[in-house]
């Protein structure tokens, strides 16, 4: 038996965590996710196995390769087999909504004796047996979200409110909602509103306004801070445009995840501005 840190089974296991064997790779892919209008959902999955050994496993029907994908939101929780190396997994209304966590694997369907790999590591000898349904290849996780909060658009959480409880010159955020108030005194509120009227105004908007507005949103759910927000409408829009983009709220830079969400504002600053001193 092989026993080192990187060990979590006591058989070989295909791996990029591990040194089981000393060659081949196995991958999966999730090359697109189609949500139909009904709710239905069609995940497009391709896997990549490079192993000649594990190969020939499959090919005999000894071994089999698929996912186990779960959904916390409803509790959905199953072993999904893969009809060959690219496929198809579909699901009906109500079974995917939400964050949803593929854990691709290979498995056996049959108990193997004296199984004998070129590519094994030594340590394990020259033969070994495994029973059947022992995990014999793990991929790389991924996640996704399902749900139109994704789609929705961003401004649609946010909401300019005129007050006069703050100093003039300055804004401050109302998280307690269920859209994401922007606070503002009556000049600043007043520009604002002239500004989205202009289209040379909207991008000065992004980078002035509601780009350091998402990055205190982000530093707001961090740890024991995010506590409460969850049951807020705009927090599953957030959430889910964070997942969208692959940004971890938890530890992704703020800068750069506000520039990420807001679809690169800088950009369109400084684009806005050259063709007003082009055409000034």
């Amino acid at each position: 038996m092989k026993v080192d840190l990187n060990s979590h089974f006591p058989h070989p296991v295909l791996s990029d965590g591990n040194d089981d064997f000393e060659s081949g790779r196995f991958d999966l892919s999730i090359t697109e996710v189609r949500e139909s209008t009904d709710g239905d959902v069609e995940i497009d999955y391709a896997f990549s196995q490079t192993l000649p050994e594990i190969r020939e496993l499959l090919e005999s029907g000894a071994a089999s390769l698929g996912a186990f994908i779960r959904c916390q939101d409803t509790f959905y929780s199953e072993l999904r087999p893969g009809n060959g190396e690219n496929g198809t997994w579909r699901f009906d209304r109500g079974t995917l909504f939400g964050r949803v966590e593929v854990k691709p694997m290979i498995w056996l369907k049959q108990q193997l004796d004296s199984w004998n790999a070129e590519s094994l590591n030594p340590e394990y000898g020259s033969a070994i047996s495994m029973r059947k349904s022992e995990i014999i290849g793990l991929a790389n996780d991924i996640w996704f979200n399902i749900g139109q909060e994704k789609l929705r658009k961003f401004e649609s959480i946010f909401e300019l409110v005129r007050t006069d409880e703050i100093p003039e010159g300055q804004l401050k955020l109302d998280l307690q909602s269920d859209v994401i108030r922007i606070l503002a005194p009556f000049e600043i509120f007043e520009s604002i509103e002239l500004m989205r009227g202009s289209s040379h105004g909207k991008p000065m908007l992004l980078s002035a306004v509601y780009l350091p507005v998402v990055m205190e949103v982000l530093e707001n759910l961090r740890g024991e801070q995010n506590s409460g927000y969850e049951s807020k409408p705009w927090y599953r829009v957030f959430a889910a445009k964070c997942e969208h983009f692959g940004i971890d709220i938890e530890r992704a830079p703020l800068l750069e995840s506000a520039q990420r969400l807001l679809g690169s504002p800088v950009g369109k600053l400084g684009k806005s501005f050259k063709e007003l001193t082009e055409n000034a």
